[in-house]
């Protein structure tokens, strides 16, 4: 039998019945189920042509390397590739439900966005399944980062989880960092890395000031695929900016008409300003009021 017409048969045969999911060198894809396929071209490497509407994926397959009921794996060539990929047909009991997936897919992510970032060290693990002997959630991906015999505990906070799970997640942090050195039998883990969606800092930024001082550290924010470093000791203020004076005055200046009218019957107690507040209005201030207009921005002292 030509490998073409093998290749053609083995898939049928697989995903005849229950559920399947395909998976690329470990990752989940996509499940099988909606999904479109077709063999195609030489008959020696032949095509895999995989797609549904939100998936697209086209393969030459060079040998079927594992088919059992469980598993039906592919070695695949990628254009730009040396090695052969893993393009791989598992077969589950039960249908992932969606934040799973979300999860795994963010897992997936992280990966990649890991080694890009951090390009001297290695993803030892990451992993976002819940562990209760060790009180660690699943709402977080866990993993170590290794550098010779160094190693980084990493815990990161998905995007879309509510504030309560970013505010939470050094707890976790610390716990699995604890865990990891008690279980390391490879190296040291000397440091622990926090990734938050982005604005989701502050908190957690304020707490590692006074809870691990003597344990270095770094947070990072994701902001679609860029992992940016967190300062520490700025990431719990509000707002700051500074204004040059001479845009101050000249602000004031533009505003002095309408200040002139309200302050002529008692001007030696209200004082006009910019500098406090966004660079784009003035605000007029006196003690024991507070209002707000569309201009000038009346503020309490």
């Amino acid at each position: 039998m030509e490998f073409a017409a093998e290749l053609q048969a083995s898939l049928q045969e697989f995903t005849a019945s229950g559920i399947v999911e395909v998976r690329e060198n470990g990752g989940r894809i996509a499940p099988f189920s909606g999904m479109s396929w077709e063999v195609r071209g030489d008959s020696a490497k032949p095509l895999l042509h995989l797609w549904s509407e939100q998936f697209n994926l086209t393969r030459r397959v060079i040998a079927i390397t594992d088919h059992s009921d469980q598993r039906l794996a592919l070695a695949v060539e990628r254009f730009g590739r040396h090695k052969p990929d893993r393009l791989e047909f598992v077969r589950r009991e039960f249908e992932r439900g969606a934040r799973q997936i979300s999860h795994e897919q963010f897992r997936d992510r992280l990966v990649q966005l890991l080694a890009e970032q951090f390009p001297d060290q290695t993803v030892e693990s990451l992993v976002v399944s819940a562990d209760l002997e060790h009180s660690l959630s699943g709402n977080y991906a866990r993993g170590i980062l290794r550098r010779g015999s160094a190693c980084v505990a990493v815990l990161a906070v998905p995007g879309g989880e509510s504030s309560d799970v970013a505010d939470n997640s050094l707890t976790f942090a610390l716990l699995w960092m604890r865990g990891a050195r008690e279980s390391s039998r490879r190296g040291a883990v000397t440091g622990l890395r926090i990734i938050l969606p982005k604005n989701a800092c502050a908190a957690v930024a304020h707490r590692s000031r006074h809870s691990i001082q003597n344990s270095p550290w770094n947070s990072t924010s994701t902001t679609l695929n860029i992992l940016e470093k967190i300062d520490p000791q700025r990431a719990g203020n509000l707002d700051a900016w500074l204004v040059p004076h001479r845009e101050s005055e000249a602000l004031l200046a533009q505003a002095r008409s309408a200040l002139d009218a309200i302050v002529a019957g008692a001007a030696s107690r209200y004082f006009a300003s910019c500098g406090a507040i966004p660079r784009s209005v003035a605000a007029l201030s006196w003690p024991g009021v507070r209002a707000l207009g569309q201009w000038p921005c009346l503020f309490r002292d």
